[in-house]
């Protein structure tokens, strides 16, 4: 093995291993998303397809693009007995967040004037930043979504040096594909598929840009028509939810505002900037800041399909209705790559500047340098000692392994349970589920429907229990209007520490019968 490739493999298995030690054994829907993705995953193992079984109707899943529940269905293949299955497929996780830690060690590697080692310790530190580490713990998207991100930036940049028109199309092709894939495993990979076909139209290779561009359009011409048709299969009145992203842009309308790069830069400075707070994090974030976007320039010339998807990408989380956090979780290694770069470019160019001023220019800047590595390194110290990596999901998990038995000893098989997580609900209970809170966008911010439209949902979707898992659940204060504009339409059946309640559903003198439940 050379030792390019042993150092990929070293930064691959380091990865992988700080995933893998920080697995739990929670319940998966504990962060919503998660628990959608393996119903879905189910869904196809069992031969029912791609539709969303606990919904009233099954509706076709057109918020979900498809290829990483369909990974995880030939995993369930492979092992079908659930809940033990759980385990197979948070272990895959772990081994896809390496094999893109190896990934781009190899990529960079070929294109950075830097020893392997280094390379490799770069990447192992930003590629176990806790919040990308957190996300990786559970079923999410984002690991699969990397390995094809950085494969398909790869293909693309190889195809832009290709020497031989025919390779150049070939490797246009594969980074199409795999720019398409990207897509497929996450919407916002659409703008990989953006950064491929302009880092080939930008090298003057038109006619490899336009293989690029069609063989992802065929990639995603089955989801797209999948989509389109089964569009309006779910109810309405959870477009927030389960709608397709020109349902939840239709509902956001034009918000950008100043504020809107606050929400984006917030979390950033959360992580990089952790120890320091009000003005100090503010005048250190500032050039930490500027650094950044130096550093684009540098990116976008020596790597340019991974620069312009990660500008593309900035972009679309920038307009996004969407809390950000997430979504740059995703990207943290390419943000640290453009960081690095900033700071090369910036520290190479003092060397042109007049003494003392290339001297103090330099000082500043290894300062900025300092404090970000301080704050960073503060940050992982302090989240792992905390087990702040797992802490969330097992606190959500041991709410719902109370509720859970309960809802399958005190409800029949027919029963619709309104929930928080109702694919875990599904899941776990073997009940079908519905959310228990309806929603809309507004701006970034979210707009409750209000207890008339909650009642009415719950009516067409014939709930019979609605669970509450707390005072602080975004359901309870609509379900609190409820209570109060229709007293006796929900009736209390059981309490868990923590007022965790559990409601029957009152239609009439008939009560819960008439929706096929009986009372506890």
């Amino acid at each position: 093995m050379s030792g390019r490739a042993g150092w990929a493999a070293a930064a691959g298995l380091a990865v992988a291993a700080v995933v893998a030690l920080n697995l739990t054994r929670s319940l998966v829907g504990v962060f919503y998303d998660d628990g959608v993705y393996l119903a879905l995953a189910k869904s196809l193992a069992e031969g029912h397809g791609y539709r969303l079984l606990y919904l009233p109707g099954a509706p076709g899943a057109v918020h979900y693009p498809f290829l990483y529940p369909a990974f995880l269905a030939a995993l369930w293949r492979l092992a079908p007995a659930f809940p033990a299955n759980v385990a197979l497929f948070k272990a895959a996780n772990a081994v896809l967040l390496g094999l893109f830690a190896a990934l781009l060690v190899l990529y960079l590697r070929s294109r950075a004037a830097q020893p392997a080692w280094r390379i490799a310790l770069f990447v192992v530190a930003v590629a176990t930043a806790l919040p990308l580490v957190t996300v990786a713990t559970v079923l999410f998207a984002e690991p699969l979504f990397l390995v094809f991100a950085v494969a398909a930036c790869w293909a693309a940049d190889a195809a832009r040096a290709a020497p031989a028109r025919r390779s150049a199309w070939a490797l246009a092709a594969a980074a199409g594909c795999l720019a398409g894939a990207a897509a497929l495993t996450r919407s916002v990979g659409i703008a990989v598929i953006a950064g491929v076909v302009a880092a080939l139209l930008l090298a003057r290779r038109p006619r490899a840009a336009l293989i690029a561009g069609v063989c992802a359009a065929a990639c995603l011409a089955p989801w797209l028509a999948f989509a389109a048709r089964h569009h309006g299969d779910a109810d309405p009145i959870l477009a927030a939810n389960y709608g397709t992203y020109t349902d939840l842009l239709a509902q956001a309308g034009w918000w950008l505002s100043p504020a809107s790069l606050g929400d984006l830069l917030s979390p950033l400075g959360a992580v990089a900037l952790a120890p320091f707070h009000g003005w100090l994090r503010w005048y250190l974030g500032v050039p930490a800041l500027l650094v950044l976007v130096m550093g684009f320039a540098p990116l976008v010339r020596g790597w340019s399909a991974l620069g312009w998807s990660l500008l593309g990408y900035l972009v679309i989380v920038f307009a996004w209705p969407y809390g950000p956090d997430r979504f740059l979780w995703a990207v943290w290694p390419f943000l640290a790559l453009a960081f690095a770069a900033g700071l090369a470019r910036i520290w190479t160019g003092l060397a042109a500047m007049r003494q003392p001023y290339a001297r103090i220019g330099r000082w500043c800047v290894a300062a900025v340098a300092a404090a970000v590595a301080l704050g960073y390194g503060f940050y992982q110290v302090r989240g792992y000692a905390r087990g702040d990596a797992m802490a969330l999901q097992r606190g959500i998990s041991a709410t719902m392994e109370e509720v859970v038995p309960w809802i399958r000893d005190a409800t029949p098989r027919d029963a619709v349970v309104a929930g928080e997580d109702e694919a875990l609900l599904w899941l776990y209970a073997g009940r079908r589920a519905v959310p228990n809170y309806v929603w809309r966008y507004r701006g970034r911010g979210e707009e409750t429907l209000g207890p008339d439209s909650l009642r009415a949902w719950f009516d067409r979707a014939g709930v019979t229990r609605v669970v509450l898992t707390g005072p602080r659940s975004d359901a309870a204060p609509t379900l609190n209007q409820l209570l109060a504009r229709t007293p006796g339409y929900l009736r209390l059946v059981r309490v868990w520490p923590g007022s965790v309640l559990a409601f029957a559903v009152e239609r009439g003198s008939g009560g819960p019968e008439r929706a096929g439940g009986k009372t506890p």
